[in-house]
């Protein structure tokens, strides 16, 4: 008899084996077996792995967690970052150097997930399940819905796509919505006609600026690509929807698929880079960088105001001590020393840098000048890094 394989999946067997998609990969296993009587006496021993394996993957990681190393109250006694605190909708966020997170109290919003600048908040959000979701969408309206909307089902024109996330749609952050027109979804409408009535109501100010960021960005576009609110359905009807973590997929919608494949490969790309690592921006800075390292060149200029850039000068007084490449939280700026050939070299990075104003405050020479307005040519017109300071 030939050897015959037990594979951790469905429970289900076909040709001597079990399979069941989508179990993490710690907990794949492969038994292999003698006979098929073997893999029989094993089938209990898989199914234990199978149960272990579904414990494991029911943990809720959308659950939000602060790290406070993290946090620019930790790092800097000056700072005045208000970011997490001032967006609370429950006040589950408290002021403090760290703030404190209450965890009893968080309803998993997550809204402070892109507004941290540095992410120090984590959680799973939408993000990577709705990117993978709208490479499904042929050239539709996309109407995005958060997971309280009342009538997720109607929409305000029925050959649209409605998108269903788990919770607000303030938790997507303006990067989200650089990347869903990247990915070529030239018209998406965010669903703010219920958020009156929400629990979450302080929220709806937040998905009308960062619809309005995105659309400031766009325009340096061809205009083809439009975000907007729709605060109100005059005439609701029925029309697709879809459920962002499980979007249907159909024998058709796989050729579909097979003949998007760039697209969903650039979805993937640009979600991977939006990875936990110690020093660098958030992950709704990191999506609008990944968004605009994917598209063209812009025709003209667009209004940064709001976005958290900034630039800087480094004076003849900077005495080359390294001190504010250590600090920096995001390493936009960067201390290189050469010691055999006694020379140093500051580089910057105005794409990476969040205006903190951290470096500023440690800088004991006062060598350091921020510029807290920066044009969009500044911050993206040059190849990064630039050289700051050397000698």
């Amino acid at each position: 008899m030939g050897a015959a394989l037990v594979y951790v999946g469905k429970r289900e067997r076909r040709n001597g084996f079990l399979s069941r998609p989508g179990i993490p990969d710690p907990w794949r296993a492969v038994i292999h077996c003698r006979t098929a009587s073997d893999c029989n006496a094993e089938s209990g021993l898989a199914l234990s792995l199978l149960d272990a394996a579904e414990r494991f993957a029911s943990i809720d990681r959308s659950q939000i967690i602060l790290d406070t190393k993290r946090c620019l109250h930790s790092q800097d006694q000056y700072s005045d970052c208000a970011a997490c605190f001032s967006i609370c909708p429950v006040r589950a966020i408290t002021v403090g150097k760290p703030p404190v997170l209450h965890s009893e109290r968080c309803q998993t919003c997550r809204a402070c997930l892109p507004a941290c600048p540095v992410g120090a908040y984590r959680a799973d959000d939408d993000v990577a399940d709705l990117l993978n979701c709208a490479t499904h969408v042929e050239d539709q309206t996309v109407e995005l819905v958060c997971g309280l909307h009342p009538q997720p089902e109607t929409g305000a024109d029925s050959e649209s796509i409605g998108i269903r996330i788990g919770g607000c749609l303030a938790g997507l952050g303006t990067g989200a919505y650089l990347t869903l027109t990247t990915l070529g979804r030239t018209h998406i409408i965010s669903r703010t006609d219920a958020c009156r009535a929400c629990k979450w109501q302080t929220l709806g100010r937040e998905v009308h600026h960062q619809t309005e960021r995105a659309n400031r960005f766009l325009s340096a576009y061809d205009g083809n690509h439009t975000v907007s609110c729709m605060d109100e359905v005059e005439l609701p009807v029925e029309r697709v929807l879809w459920d962002a973590k499980n979007p249907p997929l159909s024998r058709r919608d796989l050729f579909r698929m097979m003949a998007r494949q760039g697209q969903v490969a650039m979805a993937r790309a640009m979600e991977n880079g939006v990875t936990a690592s110690k020093r660098q921006p958030g992950r709704d800075r990191l999506r609008l960088l990944s968004a605009m390292s994917h598209s063209p060149e812009p025709a003209t200029n667009a209004d940064t105001d709001g976005f958290g850039f900034a630039t800087l000068t480094i004076s003849e007084s900077c005495t080359a001590c390294g001190t504010c490449g250590r600090a920096c939280p995001t390493e936009a700026l960067r201390f290189e020393k050469n010691d055999e050939e006694m020379t140093f070299a500051i580089s910057f990075s105005a794409q990476n840098c969040i205006g903190c104003d951290l470096c500023e405050h440690v800088c004991l020479p006062n060598a350091i000048t921020l510029d807290h307005a920066p044009t969009f040519e500044q911050v993206f017109g040059a190849k990064e890094p630039l050289l700051a300071a050397s000698g």
